[in-house]
């Protein structure tokens, strides 16, 4: 037997009860033998290979159609799971007919099915599929089993993978998988010449290849393409932008870990990695719908979470060239010509037959020997197929200069991951977007750019005198209490203690707002509230104690009720807080057009008498530091909502630096300033320190550096340089307080050690970063998730802004486990603490400590 023991009968008839512990033995011994097969053997019909060591997988044969139990297919299919959810088929185009099917691995270490024998037993079987990776006999032979991830896997003795069912799929996505142009090959020795396709199903019950293919584009592009019978592209994903595709703007999907790669054996091609929490997959449907499948924990139940096509626009060139399609009201398509174009076809356009499209009219200037050609930006769709990347063009002025040099460029678009895409003359596959700031620059000539510019011009004014009255309307109403000699001002004010009292006590109330039509998240415009004095009195019974949620370096915050029963938190800025009107002003129009599920709302504002007031959306679980640094609330923060909580963080980050219309450095990320709504999701909080970036600015400098101590980056802190690299910094020391459960002062004199970081890179290169995770969650974490956080953390805290990831890069490297990550450098400023003690004498530093926040000023060198 396996185990190699010798038993004698003669004893065992003796024993009883040996003989039903040998009975117990072959039976483990059978069922081990189950998970793989040897070289030489077979797997019957009656027969499974269940995956190791979780059990997640299993292979054997299976009749799709129940109505025709004898055609049997062998398949790969979930174990567990009711009904039976298959991935992967071997011999989709010819079932077994046979009462003996089985499953073989020849000694030459190629899979094949194989259809029994005829009835009179004389007949060789017949070969239904093979791997066709017949190789020269091993002396120790080859192997087959099943992964936990669903991979089947052929591998000779020594370990080396000679196939994998994951270089050959049928209609299923699954985690782990390589979506290449060519079928992936064994390590090292590359591709195959197999194009690698995701073909559905023929119908429900029928295995065989279907009329729909999902791949990549051949051409290089790195978009994905569903086909239909063969060549008719059915639908396009759009160019990936480094972190999504531009046709997908579901978000999650990219969280569950696309990430793009180029090596010299696969070329172009994504790794797919789902979250370690749930099982998902990605079926190419019969009826040529990509769908995105997710099981429920509570019912163990596939739900659909995602699908493409799913509306008329997204089916490809559904309006033809040189159009744009909209979704109506009634789900309908509705397709337009973009500007300066007309229908081709006027009566088949008028009729609703849009393929022909639409031509250009007028014609270009460079086409007529006009100069005057220019872009005309359109904003919120999907970027055209068949775009050209213009890799010797660095920078939006050489892309725009190199559109309008080429007479047959027709579009142009530049961001800082895609580089330079142009367009010729027909843009095809354009649909308005939900969401997503993609935005395409078409050239048009100067007759069709006269009325776009007069009616740009015309609101140019108009928004620079209102902004203007809205100015001098701030500063009169800010210098009222400066002993001014203005009469307007003396008389409301003298008004204020008589008739405004009696007529108006509902001064600055709810009805008055301030309407922003900037495009938010969820499509809708917002109002900010402006409230009264009075108003936030009553909500908050007079700043009362009992109502007081915590103190900040800017002030208290207060719990309020308005009215009609809403709950709000109550920012009062102290006049010592160092928050003057410029940082006021700056969070009240910073935070009313930021709206992300990951940014605080900020709901409205009073801005009366010496009072600076924010109102926001309140947060019944207060801030991150409250469960995480309180003994009696860690316990609450498993790892797995605190892995959620740096999850949500991140995408906060990815919003505010990329995502927004505006582009946002936060300046003072910390625990403290991360907010936990009732189902503690995070939502990251006080933008005062906030600063906008315009243009192509990628830093600035300044002598006036406020943040708090620990957190703040090198650049920062010793030259008043910062970036989106400086929040980078932030968000990975607030990663590690995450993991440890301490704060990053606490760290100050420990081991000799400056900072959390300092100590978190000795831990990590003494091979003792495991001593760094909350013992509250040390035994029931995933300690490889959370090592890989910590060498995340490690990289965002590099002393140098260059050498840490931008917050694109951390959410891939978050959600993807098997996408290597460098090595983090030591940091230079872990001071001893007797350097540390000489060095605060020769720094020019000034720090005020105000409740629990450090405040420091530095002047840049």
């Amino acid at each position: 037997m396996g185990g190699g023991g010798v038993f004698r009968f003669s004893s065992m008839a003796s024993s009883p009860r040996l003989l039903v512990l040998l009975l117990a033995w072959l039976c483990c011994a059978a069922a081990e033998a189950a998970d793989t097969i040897q070289q030489g053997k077979s797997l019957s019909a009656a027969e499974t290979l269940v995956s190791t060591p979780e059990g997640v997988f299993e292979v054997g044969f299976f009749p799709p159609d129940p109505k025709q139990p004898s055609r049997l297919y062998l398949g790969i299919w979930y174990r567990g799971i009711v009904p039976r959810t298959v991935v992967w088929v071997a011999n989709r185009a010819a079932p077994a007919t046979s009462a003996a099917p089985s499953l073989t691995l020849t000694e030459t270490g190629e899979l094949q099915v194989l259809d029994g024998t005829a009835a009179n037993g004389t007949a060789a079987p017949s070969l239904l599929w093979s791997s066709n990776t017949s190789r020269a006999a091993l002396r120790g032979g080859y192997y087959a089993s099943i992964q936990d991830s669903g991979s089947l896997q052929v591998r000779s003795d020594d370990g080396t993978l000679s196939w994998d069912s994951f270089w050959h799929p049928t209609d299923t996505i699954l985690s782990g998988m390589q979506i290449a142009v060519r079928a992936p090959g064994p390590p090292g020795r590359g591709g195959t010449n197999e194009r690698m396709l995701f073909t559905s199903w023929a119908s429900e019950t029928d295995p065989a290849p279907g009329r729909y293919a999902l791949g990549l584009d051949p051409a290089g592009s790195g978009q994905a393409y569903i086909w239909r019978d063969g060549n008719d592209i059915y639908w396009r994903s759009g160019q990936w932008t480094g972190v999504n595709f531009i046709g997908i703007p579901w978000r999650p999907l990219y969280l569950s870990g696309f990430s793009l790669s180029n090596d010299r054996d696969l070329g172009l091609h994504y790794t797919y990695t789902a979250t370690n929490t749930s099982l998902q997959r990605f079926v190419v449907q019969p009826n040529g719908t990509d769908i995105c499948y997710m099981v429920k924990k509570s019912s163990q139940e596939w739900e659909t979470v995602w699908l493409q096509p799913s509306n008329e626009c997204e089916y490809y060139a559904a309006c033809g060239p040189n159009a744009k399609c909209t979704v109506g009201q009634d789900g309908k398509a509705k397709c337009t010509c973009l500007k300066g174009f007309q229908p081709k076809l006027w009566d088949q356009w008028n009729a609703g037959n849009w393929s022909e499209g639409c031509t250009r009219n007028p014609p270009l200037g460079c086409q007529v020997n006009q100069p005057g050609d220019g872009f005309l930006p359109i904003g919120n769709i999907k970027w055209p197929d068949f775009s050209y990347w213009m890799s010797t063009v660095a920078d939006e002025t050489g892309c725009k200069n190199a559109c309008l040099n080429n007479c047959s460029c027709g579009a142009y678009v530049h961001t800082t991951t895609t580089g330079c895409l142009v367009w010729g003359d027909k843009l095809i596959d354009i649909h308005e977007l939900p969401t997503g700031a993609y935005t395409l620059n078409l050239k048009l000539p100067a007759s069709e750019l006269r009325v776009h510019h007069t009616v740009w011009r015309i609101a140019t004014i108009v928004s620079a005198v209102v902004l203007f009255v809205l100015l001098a309307c701030l500063v009169l109403w800010w210098r009222r209490g400066r002993n001014i000699k203005d009469a307007v001002h003396r008389s409301w004010r003298s008004r204020q203690s008589s008739t405004w009292s009696q007529q108006n006590s509902a001064m600055l109330d709810i009805s008055q707002s301030i309407r922003f039509d900037d495009e938010v998240e969820d499509g809708k415009s917002h109002e900010l509230k402006v409230y009264s004095l009075d108003r936030i009195k009553a909500a908050t019974c007079n700043f009362s104690d009992s109502n007081k949620l915590g103190e900040g370096g800017f002030g208290p915050v207060y719990m309020g009720t308005l009215p009609g029963g809403e709950e709000v938190a109550v920012k009062r800025l102290c006049r010592n807080s160092g928050q003057g009107l410029e940082e006021f002003k700056n969070e009240v129009i910073l935070i009313a057009k930021l709206q992300h599920r990951n940014l605080v709302r900020l709901l409205g504002c009073c801005l009366q008498r010496e009072e600076k007031i924010l109102v926001y959306e309140y947060m019944p679980n207060k801030s991150l530091d409250a469960f995480l640094f309180n003994p009696e609330k860690q316990g609450l923060l498993d790892w797995s909502k605190r892995f959620d909580i740096i999850e949500g963080i991140a995408r906060g980050l990815l919003y505010l630096h990329r995502d927004s219309r505006l582009r946002i450095v936060h300046r003072d990320l910390k625990a403290s300033n991360i907010l936990l709504d009732a189902d503690m999701n995070p939502k990251i909080s006080d933008f005062g320190m906030a600063r906008m970036f315009g243009g192509d600015q990628n830093q600035f400098n300044t002598n006036r550096v406020v943040g708090t101590f620990g957190y703040m980056s090198p650049e920062y802190a010793m030259e008043g340089i910062f970036s989106v690299k400086s929040d980078v910094y932030s968000f990975g020391v607030l990663i590690l307080e995450i993991i440890t459960g301490k704060r990053a002062v606490s760290f100050h004199y420990h081991q000799d050690s400056l900072n959390i970081a300092g100590y978190a890179w000795r831990q990590w290169n003494e091979d003792k970063a495991t001593e760094l995770i909350d013992p509250l969650i040390r035994a029931s974490c995933s300690v490889r998730q959370v090592l890989r956080c910590i060498h995340i953390a490690l990289l965002c805290v590099q002393d140098h802004a260059d050498e840490r990831p931008d917050i694109p890069t951390v959410i891939i490297m978050l959600s993807s486990d098997s996408l290597s990550l460098p090595n983090p450098r030591p940091p230079t400023l872990m001071l001893r603490g007797r350097e540390l003690e000489s060095s605060k004498s020769s720094e020019n530093e000034r720090s005020h400590s105000i409740g629990t926040v450090s405040m420091t000023q530095l002047h840049g060198r």
